[in-house]
């Protein structure tokens, strides 16, 4: 691995949280509204960490995607969404995996979120549904997929590298499983 490729993921990680954000007029509506999560991605600090954090509030202040089934969906219709959206912004600006677009955050924060369920909470909430969400989980998940995502493990830096929609939505659906997996194993450490 050359010293240019071997520091590519510090460049990118680097400019998604200094750079601002590019020209849009280029990109169609519907496809920007998407890409960028209702413009959270135009954030111009660190919009990847907005995009997992729009992520996080839905699943948290949403009920129902605290549901398997709901938030399963949501995954599915953000990963569509995702796929084209990505793929449009990408061909409008040039450029590979642009940092406006963030959907593919909140597919991967999900993903790592959809790791809590089944999760033994607190012994009093099992049959208490306004207990809610484990929020020590919420927050591993979120710094473990932060982590994961900047990182780009095996499998994740495979997806990266393709163009277009897939590439840019599957290497954070990826990092999302490493997240959710590790956050599983701290509760247990934890707990």
């Amino acid at each position: 691995m050359g010293e240019t490729s071997q520091f590519e993921w510090f460049r990118k990680a680097r400019s998604r949280v200094w750079s601002p954000a590019p020209e849009i007029k280029g990109i169609p509506t519907l496809p920007l509204i998407a890409g960028t999560f209702f413009f959270t991605g135009l954030s111009p600090i660190a919009s990847g960490t907005v995009g997992s954090l729009a992520g996080v509030a839905i699943y948290y202040f949403v009920p129902g995607f605290q549901n398997p089934v709901v938030l399963s969906v949501g995954c599915i219709v953000v990963l569509v969404a995702g796929i084209w959206s990505g793929g449009v912004i990408e061909r409008a600006l040039g450029v590979q995996d642009p940092g406006i677009v963030v959907i593919d955050e909140v597919f991967g924060q999900w993903i790592a979120l959809a790791f809590g369920f089944g999760y033994p909470h607190d012994p009093s909430c099992m049959h208490d549904r306004s207990c809610g969400p484990d929020l020590r989980f919420i927050a591993l998940a979120f710094v473990f997929f932060r982590i994961f995502d900047v990182l780009k493990p095996p499998g994740a830096r495979y997806f990266e590298r393709k163009p277009g929609g897939t590439g840019i939505m599957l290497d954070d659906g990826v990092a999302g499983i490493y997240a959710g997996i590790a956050a599983r194993l701290c509760m247990y450490v934890i707990s």
